[in-house]
């Protein structure tokens, strides 16, 4: 009697992890649509000034998406190519970022307007897949997302290709289960985007553009937010230095920023990298423009204050 329930058990388990890898393995390659935004790039010199603020200033495109050969001239403030190769080197696996160059062959040269705009609204790849939601751009105004992609459409084209991401067992789960959807807008974004010195305009750039919370906020090994917005986060891996990890800190009343007046905020932002190797894109902010150091400012000190204290910026393994 015990050997055939042990048997039966057994059976059980092993149709039970069948059945798991069946649906893993037939969630690998989703297709969603979606009504593409109608969006089209301009040659208005403006419209693409625009762009580049957003994509080399207010943004942290090029800390992903630039050249990683170019990391030192990239944190010294000169503006690299935009092709790729950065690896999210995380526990689910290898995850590599794309060439946005303007190459016809490893970049998007051949993706329509549409499909961009798209795919940084809806979380949706020219080809139908869901894109990792490491991009949090889907609150982008339609006249953002006409800047942003007019500007990469200036861009020389460069020939990187990229390899095919690399999900171990752990990612494969995660993509066919909790990440196997495509990430939109929460809530429909604007036409036109806030401008001054601004509650609106701060949290339009912090969590649209800027994408302060991103980093500030704690996440569990699958990059799902588990902390309370802007409180800050711990166990940021160095992706140039193995053994130290980041502590980006608690941007809140409660935290840093409790510490300074709007015009030190400011002060603060345009001194740039003050620590040696800090992750955070200090040679992007550092050019921003007063107006919206001030929007950002006025939005984070109208959040509830938390006293969470992540500890130092950094530690080192020893």
């Amino acid at each position: 009697m015990i050997r055939r329930l042990v048997l039966g058990l057994l059976i059980v388990v092993v149709l039970a992890i069948s059945a798991l890898a069946i649906y893993v393995s037939s969630r690998q390659n989703l297709h969603y649509d979606h009504a593409s935004p109608a969006i089209a790039a301009s040659t208005d010199s403006a419209v693409i000034a625009r762009g580049h603020y957003i994509m080399r200033i207010a943004g942290p495109c090029s800390g992903c998406h630039g050249d990683m050969k170019q990391v030192d001239a990239m944190r010294a403030g000169t503006e690299i190519p935009l092709s790729g190769g950065f690896t999210f080197d995380i526990p689910p696996g290898k995850f590599h970022v794309p060439n946005i160059t303007s190459d016809m062959e490893t970049g998007i040269g051949r993706i329509p307007d549409s499909l961009i705009a798209r795919a940084l609204r809806y979380g949706i790849k020219h080809d139908g897949r869901p894109l990792l939601p490491f991009m949090e751009f889907q609150g982008m105004s339609d006249e953002d997302l006409t800047a942003v992609i007019s500007y990469l459409r200036t861009q020389p084209p460069v020939a990187h290709p990229i390899p095919a991401h690399e999900p171990n067992l752990l990612g494969r789960v995660l993509l066919a289960t909790v990440l196997s959807k495509p990430v939109g807008p929460e809530s429909p974004p604007p036409a036109v985007s806030p401008h001054g010195a601004t509650v609106e305009n701060g949290k339009y750039l912090v969590e649209s553009v800027s994408l302060c919370g991103s980093c500030h906020t704690q996440r569990d090994n699958a990059g799902t937010f588990t902390g309370t917005r802007f409180a800050g986060s711990t166990g940021f891996v160095d992706d140039f230095n193995p053994k130290r990890t980041w502590s980006p800190p608690n941007i809140t009343r409660g935290g840093k920023l409790g510490q300074l007046t709007e015009d030190e905020f400011v002060a603060r932002i345009h001194a740039g990298r003050v620590i040696d190797g800090s992750p955070m894109p200090w040679q992007n902010y550092r050019r921003m423009e007063d107006d919206d150091l001030r929007a950002i400012y006025q939005f984070l000190t109208s959040l509830p204050a938390d006293t969470n204290d992540v500890g130092p910026p950094f530690v080192d393994a020893k």
